[in-house]
């Protein structure tokens, strides 16, 4: 099962940023014989056999809490603070993954990664564990920066307001500053003395946990749990959510350098790697949270493909279906946000001792000598070096930012491909590599697939993101992925992204990226009798390093698709003016009726239309229309407007005539 879920992944494009240390014991290099220079493990990075003895250390991203089932229990030396249950060692965690994936060869597999160890447990974890290790894989750093502590201020329980907030970000990012760069060397110095000459260390970076292309999370979701009072969180918004990402993107900036600075000394025997899998989340899928396509809910069948734990942030939908704004309205405060709360609270209890551990069962820290890393000092913390403990939050709880099993595979992925990398680097010959590829997919034959916009739509944001697309790469050379949403929550919702592709060699070609994106809207999808109207379901079209994608992002259209525009319309007499409703589908899918409905009918009746009020609803009705529109006229204007389908049929849709007594 891991084996076959591998395969899958072992075909992403890896990013793997390495530096070999050169070896001053050379012992272990294949060499002098025939069969030595004829073994496959002498001379082929792909080959694991070379594998005995290894370990994974670390924090609770490589103990993964969560991801699958725990190893061991609370019966079986659960209260050793370095057991499975202790640590919330999970089997599909990514060195169980790494673990099954390097073979039979495999002699010795020590798992000493323990959920909650900052780097001066990681330190106790490698002095304690036994040495001649051929392989290292690792985490370490996030717990240093108090990312519990962060998660409980700014998002679970942020109701101390902004101050409290920022007071621990201000920790982290002293920390950042000060003592993560020294203690992670100690770490790679302490690594030195286990690991045997030709050997291979893989230091696995963080991921960003957010998308921050709109407000929905702040607006949409409600976040908090433990709100017995119904106090008001903060809103987790973009702003917040960029600082959140900040600090990933600096913790892995120290943690190359660490590595790089590594590989500068002698004295050190082994090869290190560090495996960068941030860019997957964000580029390689809709993979973090608060991605558009999100509902809320975990899991999430509008975002498969999200790779790290999290809770139901839904807010229930009012007894209207109609109204697909109607979150943004919804204050934090009122009775819907605290009924969510008041569900969580019943089945998600979370200790205010969370910030002291990612797992309470962890939360005990190993007494360190004085050559030990600087402790990080975070919120709660007293005065010692062993914290007390807190058994009272599960790891149900404990999981939530954390990677779910998808997140593992792909952490997995990402280090086998660094182990690749680095042993290719030990034995002195190429590296493997993927060739060019040249894919071109249409999104309508994937099974299941509903999602659905206009040609027309889709063709007129062509040039536009091309346009984007250029004028952000040539800011930002370092970019690689450019991803921008069209017509935001209507029927019509769509994006286009542009993606280079691990080991870019090219440049951005706007002409290709026009020629491309038209031919992934156009060359789908042609008008037949099962979509008359031809509409487009999007695709994708890896060219070499580059990535190409149009995606409707609509979850819910009419389905089997709209085959003609369609329509209702009611107007009735007031004395002093007229009410009207019209509901719609397959016409006005993307504008909400302010460019294509309310300017025809304005230019009809004369005035502008008042009262007006447009929604799409979340799902079509029993009728099968997408949007209702209701608004008020001046009397007698149905006829000249409305029952002669004037106003529609500019504007490509039809009612059929308009019911009422206007």
């Amino acid at each position: 099962m891991r084996a076959t879920a591998l395969l899958s992944f072992l075909s992403l494009w890896a990013v793997t940023e390495s530096v070999a240390i050169p070896a001053s014991d050379t012992s272990n290099v294949a060499g002098g014989g025939i069969s030595n220079l004829l073994s496959r493990a002498a001379t082929d990075p792909t080959d694991f056999s070379w594998v005995k003895r290894w370990a994974a250390v670390g924090d609770s991203f490589t103990a993964g809490i969560g991801s699958g089932t725990p190893l061991g229990s609370i019966f079986s030396n659960g209260l050793d603070p370095t057991a499975d249950w202790y640590c919330a060692r999970y089997d599909q965690s990514y060195p169980i993954i790494v673990n099954d994936a390097l073979g039979p060869s495999v002699e010795s597999f020590q798992f000493t990664a323990c959920s909650g160890d900052r780097t001066g447990g990681i330190y106790k974890q490698i002095q304690d564990m036994s040495g001649n290790l051929d392989l290292v894989i690792m985490t370490a750093g996030g717990n240093d920066l108090c990312l519990s502590s962060m998660i409980l201020k700014c998002v679970f329980r942020s109701f101390d307001g902004e101050d409290a907030c920022d007071s621990v970000l201000e920790i982290a990012q002293t920390n950042l500053d000060t003592i993560l760069k020294p203690n992670l060397v100690q770490l790679m110095e302490a690594l030195n003395a286990k690991m045997n000459s030709n050997s291979v260390v893989v230091f696995n970076g963080y991921a960003q946990f957010f998308n921050t292309q709109n407000e929905d999370c702040a607006t949409e979701q409600d976040w908090s749990v433990y709100n017995i009072f119904g106090s008001t969180p903060l809103p987790l918004t973009v702003a917040r959510r960029k600082k959140f990402n900040n600090l990933v993107v600096q913790i892995n900036s120290v943690i190359k350098t660490v590595v790089e600075e590594t590989a500068k000394n002698s004295t050190y025997k082994y090869t290190v790697g560090f495996s960068n899998w941030d860019p997957w989340p964000s580029s390689g899928v809709n993979g973090q949270f608060c991605d558009p396509s999100s509902t809320g809910v975990y899991p999430d069948d509008s975002q498969p493909d999200l790779q790290f734990f999290k809770r139901n942030t839904n807010i229930p939908e009012p007894t209207d279906p109609g109204d697909l704004k109607k979150r943004a309205a919804i204050n934090a405060s009122e009775e819907l946000p605290v009924e969510v709360r008041r569900r969580n609270q019943q089945d998600e209890i979370y200790n205010s001792l969370l910030y002291k551990s990612q797992n309470p069962q962890a939360d005990v820290k190993h007494k360190l000598d004085w050559r030990a890393p600087a402790p990080p000092l975070c919120p709660g913390d007293k005065d010692v070096d062993i914290q007390d403990p807190s058994y009272t939050t599960p790891n149900f709880l404990g999981k939530n930012f954390h990677p779910n099993e998808l997140g593992h595979y792909t952490i997995a992925s990402w280090s086998l491909q660094t182990i690749m990398d680095l042993r290719a680097e030990v034995l002195n010959v190429a590296a493997p590599s993927c060739p060019a590829v040249d894919k071109f997919s249409c999104y309508q034959k994937t099974e299941g697939y509903h999602r659905y916009a206009s040609a027309e739509r889709l063709n007129s944001h062509l040039e536009d993101f091309c346009d984007k697309a250029q004028e952000m790469l040539t800011a930002d050379p370092t970019e690689d992925n450019i991803k921008i949403y069209y017509d935001s929550t209507t029927p019509d919702e769509m994006y286009f992204r542009f993606v280079f592709m691990a080991n870019k060699t090219t440049t951005f070609d706007h002409a290709e990226c026009v020629a491309t994106m038209n031919h992934i809207i156009n060359a789908c999808d042609a008008p037949d009798a099962k979509n008359p109207m031809g509409w487009k379901f999007g695709g994708e079209w890896q060219r070499g390093d580059r990535f190409y994608q149009v995606a409707p992002m609509f979850v819910s259209r009419p389905w089997p698709v709209v085959q003609k525009p369609k329509g209702r319309c009611t107007g009735w007499y007031h004395i002093a003016y007229s009410s009207y409703e019209i509901e719609g589908a397959g016409f006005s899918d993307y504008d909400y009726g302010g460019e294509t409905l309310k300017p025809h009918i304005k230019s009809c009746i004369g005035s502008d239309p008042s009262s007006w009020k447009f929604e799409y609803y979340r799902e079509p009705n029993e009728n099968g229309y997408e949007w209702k529109a209701t608004f008020d006229t001046p009397i007698w204007v149905r006829s000249r407007c409305f029952r002669n389908n004037k106003v529609v049929q500019e504007i490509g849709g039809w009612t059929d005539g308009c019911a009422g007594n206007d």
